[in-house]
């Protein structure tokens, strides 16, 4: 790394680490705990009135909800979910998984309430519709505070498919292929960019019938991997969750009290790396949601709960306990990638490094080609010609190309900032919008009218006091 570099790396972990380190982890548990209750609770309250939603069937048309949660999924099932973990782990200590816990389950109604948003005010943009926070800051906010805030966060949204969505992606799936298959990531990173190309410029249909089959395929292989792994070890479970427990609120000696806690490695980067793979808040899942056919916006937010449950309880645990089961509190190295792969190759030999890295290339580049359409949907909010759309896919590719040989510290840092930026833009609107996402929820059934329940509670506390 040159020097100019290293200054660089610097000096944006400073920024990351004020932004991300503290105002992230308490925007997300506070807005978190809001909505829930500013919402009932429905979904641990009413699990099986929420379920039943979530899988009813409306008429059949262009784009069925469980395809457009594909291609959300594979913006949120990525490097995140191997590379990440490790990455949070080897920062922050074993802790940093139960604070990744707290995020996804804090997460699931923001995800729930900016999808509701984006539905409510999708837009038809020529063949396929178009939404998300831009939309709802734009036409819901509304006046030059709501332009202002869509404008940022559409620009901010263009800049991160670049970073966040492309080249961290790129970076890691590089570094299995150069490490495992022995692949120059050069070669590895034109390939990829022509596969790429040929997919996403086929539009948002096109993107949706590779990721409907990618990722129920390559999710499959990996949670049998990891439950396999983890059975094997199973003895070990007890041991791993205190060691989760204790890293998770033990307070830095030199900050000591609330500070100290809040500056912890093990919050600052479970939170962090848990909203690098989840994204709920962050206000880029709504952009894939918008195409579902669905005629009820809260049934497609309620498959934003399934999208984190999943994500982060369900992957993310398995890929840390695999972690923490093989390494016993040893990290042998630094690099997330290469800490997978070593813990993996405790229960799989030789076969692990090829086993894992093929699920990280296959994870990555269904997320690359989900965020180029984040990328074109924020595009398209200032700029709608065909011309500037094509400019854009092929300036993706290129960076696709690109990626594969930056340097993995300016990546993650840059990632880091970019997901706490936008998502304290789009938790700011969805905050704002709030009485509309409660509106779309009553309608469906899902939590009582605000009325009704205060004259239910009026009705238990006079019968309480007779």
């Amino acid at each position: 790394m040159s020097r100019n570099e290293v200054h660089a790396l610097s000096f944006l972990k400073s920024i990351g680490d004020a932004g991300v380190g503290i105002l992230l982890p308490l925007i997300l548990i506070a807005c978190g705990i809001y909505f829930t209750g500013y919402l009932g609770g429905f979904y641990l309250l009413h699990p099986i009135k929420t379920l039943k939603l979530m899988v009813s069937r409306e008429g059949a048309g262009k784009t069925s909800p469980l395809r457009a949660l594909s291609v959300s999924l594979a913006g949120t099932l990525g490097v995140g979910n191997i590379v990440g973990v490790a990455v949070a782990i080897v920062m922050g200590g074993a802790g940093a998984l139960f604070w990744m816990w707290i995020s996804a389950f804090l997460s699931m109604i923001l995800k729930y309430a900016e999808i509701v948003l984006a539905m409510r005010y999708r837009i038809q943009n020529g063949a396929e519709p178009a939404g998300g926070p831009m939309y709802y800051m734009k036409n819901g906010i509304g006046g030059k505070t709501g332009g202002i805030l869509a404008a940022v966060f559409a620009a901010l949204g263009l800049l991160s498919s670049f970073t966040m969505g492309n080249i961290v992606q790129m970076n890691a799936a590089a570094d299995a292929a150069f490490s495992t298959f022995h692949i120059s990531k050069p070669f590895f990173g034109i390939v990829v960019a022509a596969f790429c190309a040929f997919v996403i410029f086929s539009g948002f249909r096109g993107i949706s019938r590779v990721t409907s089959i990618a990722i129920p395929a390559v999710s499959a292989l990996y949670l049998f991997l990891c439950v396999r792994a983890v059975l094997i070890d199973a003895a070990g479970i007890p041991q791993v969750m205190g060691e989760i427990l204790r890293g998770a609120f033990s307070v830095s000696a030199a900050g000591g009290g609330i500070f100290g806690f809040l500056l912890s490695g093990a919050l600052r980067h479970g939170v962090a790396k848990g909203s690098f793979t989840h994204e709920a808040g962050c206000g880029t899942a709504p952009m894939a949601h918008v195409n579902s056919d669905t005629k009820i916006p809260a049934k497609q937010g309620l498959l934003g709960i399934f999208e984190v449950f999943f994500d982060t309880i369900v992957m993310c645990t398995l890929t840390g306990l695999v972690i923490l089961l093989a390494c016993d509190g040893e990290f042998i190295t630094d690099n997330g990638m290469l800490l997978v792969i070593y813990a993996f190759s405790k229960y799989y030999g030789k076969k692990a490094a090829y086993l894992i890295s093929a699920s990280i290339l296959l994870f990555a580049f269904a997320t690359v080609l989900c965020w180029a359409y984040y990328g074109k949907t924020c595009l398209s909010y200032f700029i709608k010609t065909k011309r500037a759309e094509t400019i854009y896919l092929a300036a993706y590719c290129a960076t696709t190309a690109a990626g594969a040989l930056m340097s993995q510290g300016l990546v993650w840092a840059f990632s880091d900032i970019s997901v706490a930026v936008m998502t304290i833009l789009n938790l700011t609107a969805v905050l704002w919008l709030r009485k509309e996402v409660r509106a779309e929820t009553e309608s469906a059934g899902l939590c009582l009218p605000r009325q009704r329940r205060k004259r239910e509670a009026g009705s238990r506390m006079t019968s309480s006091a007779r």
